[in-house]
């Protein structure tokens, strides 16, 4: 379940997009900067809104592709609670497109389609506690992977952390590079259609891990939907289970949060592919 939380942001977010051919360019224009960046503080009613775009690859024992998942739209981050030690943040999606395949069941997403989530993160560092998400809505059964019957879609998990998933290194300083904790989580999962009356997955408990991560942090500038900034750029390399796993987060002091996440994931040793995740900013209503 470790490619899900890549496949969304914070995730992130993750999410976790049709980019499995796309090339990124992680380290463009490289910059230093002398200062250090501590964690944002933020208010009742902060919003950040993303486009996103993920896919995910699930295999059986055999190396059998079973599950396959891509998923495009633009989500809104809302604070909603900043009292005790977390934040709570509502996410929110629109513009939604994709397909879900799981054996011989196939789906298309409608603009319909949507993420409902309730994410609460850490206030010392940002740091993913527990995600509780639905992505849910009308969709199209394609008979034969072709025919389309109107149906409707549930997909609904969550994850609590022992150990909160770390992201962001704060203080954030250029230059540094070390060992993030290794995260981990139990969670459950259900997908169906009809609303339950066809149960298609059913994952009522399993526990996952981070594995270990190992980052740098590098100033890079970058440009995205809401403007063009100096980010600080995390990279990360983490390894779970036969896997391995990227992720680069661009953290702007000015935003808040970050402007851009980009993760890439392998599924095991024989390099069959996991996730991939993209996100940008469009828009903020954080102020420092």
């Amino acid at each position: 379940m470790y490619k899900k939380i890549i496949g969304i942001f914070v995730c992130m977010l993750v999410t976790t997009t049709v980019v499995s051919a796309t090339n990124f360019n992680v380290k463009k224009d490289i910059q230093t900067a002398a200062s250090a960046v501590d964690v944002p503080v933020w208010e009742n009613g902060d919003t950040w809104t993303y486009n996103e775009r993920f896919i995910n690859h699930y295999y059986t024992a055999n190396g059998t592709l079973w599950y396959l998942v891509y998923h495009n739209c633009t989500s809104t981050y809302t604070v909603t609670d900043t009292t005790g030690d977390n934040y709570t943040v509502q996410r929110t999606s629109t513009n939604n497109e994709g397909r879900v395949t799981l054996g011989s069941v196939h789906l298309k997403f409608t603009k319909f389609t949507r993420f409902i989530s309730e994410l609460t993160l850490r206030k010392t560092d940002l740091a993913l506690v527990r995600d509780s998400s639905k992505e849910k809505g009308p969709v199209f059964l394609l008979l034969f992977n072709k025919l389309p019957i109107p149906a409707q879609y549930t997909d609904a998990w969550e994850f609590i952390y022992s150990i909160p998933d770390v992201s962001l290194p704060f203080p954030l300083s250029v230059g540094t590079h070390g060992t993030l904790p290794n995260a981990s989580f139990t969670g459950h999962e259900k997908f169906s259609l009809y609303w339950g009356f066809i149960p298609l997955l059913n994952i009522p408990d399993f526990y996952g891990y981070m594995g270990d991560q190992n980052y740098t942090c590098e100033m890079a500038n970058i440009s995205v939907h809401a403007g063009t900034y100096a980010a600080y750029n995390v990279s990360k390399e983490s390894t779970y289970g036969l896997g391995h796993a990227y992720t680069w987060s661009y953290y702007v002091p000015e935003v808040g949060w970050m402007a851009k996440q980009i993760s890439d994931a392998d599924y095991d040793a024989n390099g069959n592919p996991g996730s991939i995740a993209k996100v940008e900013l469009v828009s903020t209503t954080y102020t420092p």
